[in-house]
């Protein structure tokens, strides 16, 4: 566990030779991306092609340059969509969210669809959910499904055993204390029952009119097109 969940680099600032090293350090990262982007031809595989421009991508959201950020990875989910890699493509919404643009909840919501929908890295869902108990209100319910669906995902995707699952129940431990203020098994239990978030059916609806509010009717996917899919191969 650690690959995509508590993301954030930790800078010292304390120093500005730090900063310019770090600096340093970035632009000769984006070099190196930027020339085996220059090299690929049509025999490039497509997963190297996306994960180049993701690479360049989280590059620029380090040196907060949020615009050629959203651009690099909106086109490396372009391509993850049009060849159906589905985790690439939610990489890809992670870095366009953390890039700050106008649109970058809208990326949150594609995420959080996506993660959800397909069996991909529990991880990466988790982190998805994560960014939107963060994104809201403390005392919203939007923050208490978000935790519930996480801890539903990682105990059917990885057993409740898991170090990921134990840190789902944590992150939803912590959103009970601050939404209802719950310290206690009983409480926590009660507080569960009550917003129904022991009932998959019922949260994972919640959850699907919350994605549908980031994402205000603008799909860059056709979920027609891959429910149906998903439907006639039985999954």
């Amino acid at each position: 566990m650690g690959k995509y969940l508590n993301k954030e680099q930790i800078f010292d600032a304390e120093g500005g030779e730090d900063l310019y090293a770090n600096e340093e350090q970035l632009q000769s990262r984006l070099d190196f991306f930027e020339k085996q982007i220059q090299a690929q031809t049509v025999d490039t595989p497509v997963e190297e092609q996306i994960k180049n421009l993701l690479e360049i991508g989280r590059i620029q959201v380090e040196r907060y340059k949020g615009s050629d950020a959203w651009e690099k990875a909106f086109s490396a989910f372009d391509i993850a969509r049009d060849n159906e890699l589905w985790e690439l493509a939610v990489e890809a919404c992670d870095v366009m969210f953390l890039s700050e643009g106008p649109d970058a909840l809208k990326a949150l919501g594609h995420a959080l669809w996506l993660g959800v929908t397909f069996p991909i890295d529990p991880e990466l869902t988790v982190a998805m959910l994560q960014h939107l108990v963060e994104e809201s209100p403390k005392e919203a319910d939007t923050r208490a499904i978000a935790a519930a669906t996480a801890y539903y995902i990682t105990s059917m995707r990885c057993g409740v055993d898991d170090d990921l699952t134990f840190f789902a129940s944590q992150m939803m431990a912590s959103v009970a204390d601050e939404h209802s203020h719950v310290t206690d098994q009983s409480t926590f239990d009660l507080w569960r029952k009550t917003l129904q978030l022991d009932k998959p059916e019922v949260f994972l609806k919640k959850l699907s009119g919350a994605v549908d509010q980031l994402v205000a009717d603008d799909w860059w996917v056709d979920r027609d097109k891959i429910k149906a899919k998903l439907d006639a191969e039985g999954k």
